[in-house]
């Protein structure tokens, strides 16, 4: 399996809005909980799978709650760099690892 990523936009119908996300390789019932298929091939969306080993160990409250955070935010930060490395001079807002561009304006 290619390790390469690949990073996608779409238009949201009738708002004007680009969404720009980054894409891993994976399988159907890989570790992602947003999958798609590109090519023919699935893959997931980078920032729905943080490694679960980070904070799985923990018990429940304060400790686990910041390590899920912080395991989530970077995985955010790999699909902004790949964003951005796509398209060197996008502005938009950083959203859940996914940016977010208002068109038109």
């Amino acid at each position: 399996m290619s390790h390469a990523i690949i990073v996608q936009s779409g238009v949201i119908a009738g708002t004007g809005i680009r969404v720009y996300t980054a894409w891993e390789p994976s399988g159907l019932m890989g570790a992602h909980s947003t999958i798609t298929t590109i090519g023919g091939k699935w893959y997931g969306k980078i920032g729905s799978n943080p490694d679960r080993a980070i904070y799985d160990h923990l018990p429940v409250g304060q400790e686990r709650f910041d390590a899920v955070e912080a395991a989530y935010q970077a995985q955010y930060e790999r699909a902004y760099q790949a964003i951005r490395e796509a398209n060197p001079t996008l502005a938009g807002d950083e959203r859940d690892g996914e940016i977010i561009v208002r068109e038109g304006k």
